[in-house]
């Protein structure tokens, strides 16, 4: 009867334990939020610009394979807008871990504009966030 008293404790400590270990895991770190945010801020730019050599430089190397491309992107959002000019992403929310990441947002013409929805996989590669899929809803 003494033994069961011990070990009580013992396998309390270790469920608690493995506990912790599955939350710390599920919970990536906040100060990733940023970082995606500067991500999203730079293919914004790209995008107003025009700008080539700089959202391809926000590409995984295996998304060309895939078909995404700077080529691809922009043409995807000039056949959305029909001649109107690129605002910005909208409704923006994100979720990630670690290594992955999901951005949904709209691409919009102006501020009044609802804007057509996309979504945006990325992927950690290291400890830069790069876009692995781009894809208008």
């Amino acid at each position: 009867m003494i033994q069961k008293y011990r070990l009580f404790p013992v396998g309390m400590f270790i469920i608690l334990a493995l506990l912790l270990g599955a939350c710390a895991k599920k919970n990536p770190p906040r100060d990733e939020i940023p970082v995606i945010k500067n991500l999203l801020a730079r293919l914004e730019t790209a995008i107003k610009e025009e700008n080539a050599a700089a959202i391809d430089s926000l590409i995984m190397a295996q998304s060309y394979e895939l078909g995404y491309s700077s080529t691809s992107i922009l043409e995807k959002i000039d056949s959305h807008l029909n001649g109107r000019e690129f605002f910005g992403f909208g409704h923006r929310e994100f979720f990630y871990t670690k290594s992955e990441g999901v951005v949904k947002c709209a691409v919009k013409a102006d501020s009044a504009d609802s804007g057509q929805p996309v979504e945006i996989i990325l992927e950690k590669v290291g400890e830069t966030w790069l876009i692995k899929k781009f894809d208008l809803k």
